[in-house]
């Protein structure tokens, strides 16, 4: 399980069962501000995490940041790279709660934007992890009464169906 601690980075830690016992914490990315953290384990056998930025604690948002982990997922092993830059996509706001996918030789990311209340999700592809990402609005509130859709994953199921199953505020 990868999880943030907004002021000192991004956390790790395993078990062998889900009972536990759970591994002590792990840092695996030092630094303020970075939140949500989601790992991929690529089908040639790098690992990667993606993760977004809080403004509060780094200064910045909006963008979403990609680092290679080594090979058992609990250390970066590069500096990491903007993949998804809020800031070039016209009327981004907070996107943040990246969840990355790799489906028939294409990555995805999966994460809202906007905010909880007002906000909307979004989705990004590439053919390479790397990017560049092609942007698309996926969910909105549109003129519904149900606000937007917030930091959901994508869920296939045996049978071939496609999910997103995501939370709003109320």
């Amino acid at each position: 399980i990868y999880f943030p601690e907004p002021d000192l980075g991004i956390y790790a830690v395993t078990a062998t069962s889900p009972a536990g016992p759970w591994s002590e914490p792990v840092l695996v990315k030092a630094g303020k501000g970075l939140i949500d953290p989601c790992p991929l384990w690529d089908d040639d056998g790098r690992v990667y995490l993606v993760h977004a930025w809080a403004r509060s604690r780094a200064g910045f948002a909006n963008v979403l940041t990609l680092n290679q982990l080594s090979a058992d997922g609990l250390h970066t092993i590069d500096e990491g790279k903007v993949i998804v830059d809020g800031e070039q996509l016209p009327g981004y706001r907070t996107l943040e709660g990246p969840k990355i996918f790799k489906r028939n030789g294409e990555y995805w990311i999966f994460a809202p934007a906007g905010g909880v209340k007002t906000g909307w999700q979004s989705v990004f592809r590439s053919k390479s992890i790397d990017g560049p990402y092609e942007a698309r609005i996926v969910l909105k509130q549109g003129s519904t009464d149900i606000n937007g859709p917030h930091q959901g994953a994508w869920v296939d199921t045996p049978e071939g169906e496609h999910w997103f199953l995501h939370f709003q505020d109320l």
